[in-house]
Formats: C-alpha cells, sequence, structure tokens
C-alpha cells in the first residue's frame, strides 16, 4: 500500500516526528573514545550527544562533568580538567539524536500503512475529512426528514446526487454547512438511500494542514503510539496494514481533536 492521497501528514513529517519521539532510545552503549598519553586533554566522541546523557570513564571510573570537576564537553569535544593518566582507556556511553538513517527502506511502507490509518482514526473520531474529496454514502430511511451526512465541512453546493431505493431524487433541501440534507416528506423507512458528494477543507495537503493544524499534530501522536505498540496493543480492528486490531486513540491526540468533533446529534 502506498500513502492515500487523502494522507493528512507526509512521510518526511511523520519519520521526523518518530525521530524526536525516539531520541532516548537511540542509545550509545559503549564507545572507545581513546586511551590516555599522559599529557593529551582533548578527546572527541563519534557522535554530538544530547545534553545531559553522557557518562565518561577513564580506566572504568565513572568521571563527573564541569570545569570545576573531571570534564567539559562542548558538541562531540571533550576537554579533561585533568589529563588522563597515560594508558588508561577512555570511554563513554550516551544517547545521541536520530537521523534520516535510523530509518530502513523497508519501514517507509509500514510508515505509509500507519499515516493511512492515523489520517482515518483521526476522521472517524472527528466526523471530518481533511484533505477535500469525492464521498458516496449509503444511508437507511428513518421515516424522518432529516438526513446527516456522515462528513464534514461539506463543500457548498457539491450534492452531485441523491437516490432512494435506486431512483434518483430530483429535488430537496439542504444546509451543508451543518451537513444536513433534507427530504421535501420523509425518508423512506428502511430504504437504500445514497448520497454522492464532495468534503474535506482543501485539495492540497499543505493548505489543509495549515487550516486544521491540531489534527496534523493529532495524527502525529497516533503514529507515533501505533509504531510504538503495533505488536502489543492492537487486537481487533481492521486497519491498513496492521490486520485485525483494537485501538484507541492516544489520550493527547483525543485532547487535540476534541474540539474538530461534529456534533452527533
Amino acid at each position: 500500500m502506498s500513502l492515500s492521497d487523502t494522507a493528512l501528514v507526509t512521510l518526511v513529517q511523520a519519520k521526523a516526528h518518530l525521530r524526536v519521539d525516539a531520541v532516548a532510545s537511540l542509545r550509545i552503549p559503549a564507545e572507545y573514545v581513546g586511551v590516555g598519553t599522559g599529557s593529551a586533554t582533548a578527546f572527541s566522541l563519534d557522535n554530538t550527544p544530547i545534553e545531559g546523557s553522557v557518562q565518561l570513564y577513564v580506566n572504568g571510573t565513572l568521571q563527573v562533568e564541569g570545569s570545576e570537576n573531571d570534564y567539559t564537553i562542548s558538541g562531540a569535544d571533550i576537554t579533561f580538567v585533568t589529563v588522563p593518566p597515560s594508558g588508561h582507556q577512555i570511554t563513554a556511553s550516551y544517547d545521541k539524536e536520530a537521523s534520516d538513517t535510523t530509518f530502513e527502506s523497508y519501514d517507509d511502507e509500514l510508515l505509509e500503512n500507519l499515516i493511512n490509518a492515523a489520517t482515518k482514526k483521526a476522521e472517524d473520531y472527528t466526523g471530518r475529512a481533511f484533505i477535500i474529496r469525492d464521498i458516496t454514502e449509503t444511508h437507511i430511511g428513518d421515516n424522518k426528514q432529516v438526513l446527516k451526512l456522515y462528513k464534514q465541512p461539506v463543500v457548498a453546493a457539491s450534492i452531485s446526487a441523491v437516490s432512494v431505493g435506486g431512483d434518483a431524487l430530483s429535488s430537496w433541501t439542504e444546509r451543508l454547512t451543518i451537513g444536513r440534507i433534507y427530504h421535501l416528506v420523509v425518508w423512506p423507512l428502511d430504504y437504500e438511500i445514497i448520497v454522492a458528494y464532495k468534503a474535506g477543507y482543501a485539495t492540497t495537503q499543505a493548505a489543509t494542514q495549515a487550516l486544521v493544524p491540531d489534527a496534523v499534530a493529532a495524527v502525529l501522536l497516533i503514529i507515533a503510539n501505533l509504531f510504538e505498540n503495533r505488536t502489543d496493543q492492537l487486537k481487533s480492528e481492521s486497519i491498513a496494514g496492521l490486520g485485525s486490531v483494537t485501538y484507541d486513540i492516544p489520550s493527547q491526540a483525543k485532547e487535540l481533536l476534541n474540539p474538530l468533533r461534529v456534533n452527533i446529534l
């Protein structure tokens, strides 16, 4: 499966978000830094560490960072306050930031599936369509006059067809600002009603992201949650690329999406 035309975020954005979330897990558990010469005070790590994560050892003894202690660090460069004795090994462990190479090429398909799934979860939770698209949906008549469309915002004057029991309906009234259409009498009980229309905020991903930034943040949170928990918290709902799973949107994502939720009444 490739990235859907209606996906709210890009593969690059998803990877960038996951790199931020995964920083602490990118641990360098043991790195050989060098060996004391009896005169050298300057040494360098292979990577720039995340601030506060360095554990530096001389001959197995943990050193304390600070100009009044054992060493200072700037970027990847270490300067000892006291010269390490000759022949003493210098080692370090630390966290480093992830880079684009954190992901292998085979991760792209999984991430694209997660982006598609996360976008759908956010849309289903809010009752929204984010990127404008054609929608054809089926309802069952309930002998009432009002019919609530499944997705908002409905594009103005975009209803292209309405059929009742297989027959085209020639006239109806509509209040698309709240996603409702009205039969001139009632929608016949138990009849199949098919409505074709357009819904969404904008036609491009970039324009849509600018209009619903909280939804973008929520989708990224859902992607991260699915990526981290795809094997042990997913049980019984159909999500593309993952199969049949049970999944609940993370509370932080819900908080971002709640203001967008459509009134279900």
